[in-house]
């Protein structure tokens, strides 16, 4: 697995990893992983809503064909968890580690709201 880093991108294979922001966004929303493929063209997040609930987003961006692939759900704080840690491990081996801090107070986050 090629990994590469250019400023607040990671890159892996044909995936760019955006750096995990605890700051809410205008909607409300932390994201917490957010990656992007241009070959195909699509795009995954997960995070934390407004309203205090793990969701995930996933967008099919390359034709008008699979608009109708798009949704967002939420998930349960177990699954966040788990992509957390997926994220944890991915970045532990590269120049990224201080993205392995900001994805473990997301953990604590997660942790404030879900028994």
């Amino acid at each position: 697995m090629k990994k590469e880093v250019s400023g607040n991108t990671l890159m892996i294979d044909r995936w760019f990893y955006n750096k995990p922001n605890l700051t809410p966004d205008k909607n409300g929303n932390i994201v917490l992983i957010h990656k992007v493929s241009f070959g195909p063209l699509e795009c995954w997040e997960w995070g934390i809503d407004s309203d205090n609930r793990p969701y995930e987003i996933y967008e099919w961006c390359e034709n008008d064909l699979y608009k109708d692939e798009n949704y967002k759900k939420y998930i349960s704080c177990a699954e966040l968890k788990q992509k957390l840690n997926d994220m944890i491990e991915i970045v532990s081996n590269t120049k990224l580690s201080e993205w392995s801090l900001i994805y473990k107070k997301g953990m604590e986050l997660i942790n404030n709201f879900c028994f």
